[in-house]
């Protein structure tokens, strides 16, 4: 007598996918697929996994596009700086410009 069994495995997969506009009516883009294996992990185990390969393929997406020879993609990478807070939006230090 043989026994049969099914094995289940269980995985997740991230893609992560950015496309940019090169300001020359083109675009660049650049996407990675990510397989986490998720056997025998627990449910927060499993969600960790997955966001750290969220993370890491965002990472990788960011970093390829980062070296694109157009200046106007590498510039749309970049994060916005942030306004100090106190400071008006002329950029003046005077109390009466700052919004209520």
């Amino acid at each position: 007598m043989t026994d049969d069994f099914e094995v289940y495995r269980s995985a997740g997969r991230v893609v992560f996918r950015k496309a940019v506009n090169d300001g020359n009516y083109g675009t660049e883009a650049a996407e990675v697929l990510v397989d986490v294996d998720l056997d025998g992990m627990a449910e927060n185990d499993s969600e960790q996994a997955i966001a750290a390969a969220l993370a890491t393929a965002r990472r990788i997406v960011h970093g390829e596009l980062s070296q694109s020879p157009s200046a106007a993609v590498r510039r749309a990478l970049e994060y916005p700086k942030p306004t100090p807070i106190g400071v008006a939006p002329n950029g003046e230090d005077s109390q009466e410009d700052l919004p209520f």
